[in-house]
């Protein structure tokens, strides 16, 4: 019986132990959910997805083009390989944390800053009551696409070739579709 106490009184103490910290914590998530139906937050979280992708990718190729200067095969190294050699590129100083971690935070900071500058013109533009939301998809549609050929660039750059054909296929159709 003293170990079935023991027991409890040790659960009472892991669940009262930072209950405030808890507190605040669960408050800030549900704040979270609350605006994750928002649409502009929707896609904000799509979009770190998209940059969390090509921190990713490129980490990929980084690794991939140091195992071929290393004497690797580059047609016979799989996927995983060069995903596998990320933490040894770290080690060796081919990818840096603090470049990587200040593109993440700038791509974050660019896509708040341009999709509230389209969000109020939209609003100017259109109005509180109409519903249009063409400068913000314009925003979204540009950024988005940004991140996806950077992604398709460092699967290219990390050895698939394939990359290579599909990636012109997809800048011309983005590039005739935004007229750059």
């Amino acid at each position: 019986m003293n170990e079935v106490i023991s027991y409890a009184n040790a659960m009472w103490q892991a669940l009262t132990h930072s209950f405030i910290l808890r507190s605040i914590l669960s408050a800030i998530a549900s704040v979270a959910i609350w605006l994750a139906g928002l649409k502009h937050v929707q896609v904000l979280g799509i979009f770190i997805l998209l940059v969390f992708i090509d921190l990713l990718t490129k980490w990929a190729a980084i690794a991939y083009k140091m195992l071929v200067d290393d004497g690797a095969d580059g047609i016979k190294l799989s996927a995983i390989d060069k995903y596998i050699a990320i933490p040894c590129a770290f080690e060796r100083r081919l990818i840096s944390s603090e470049y990587m971690r200040k593109g993440f935070v700038k791509k974050i900071l660019t896509y708040v800053a341009a999709t509230a500058a389209a969000f109020l013109f939209d609003s100017m533009a259109g109005g509180i009551t109409n519903k249009s939301s063409f400068a913000v998809n314009l925003v979204w549609l540009y950024l988005g696409s940004a991140e996806f050929l950077s992604i398709l660039e460092n699967l290219r750059d990390g050895g698939n070739q394939s990359m290579g054909k599909f990636l012109d296929l997809v800048k011309t159709k983005i590039e005739s579709r935004v007229k750059l």
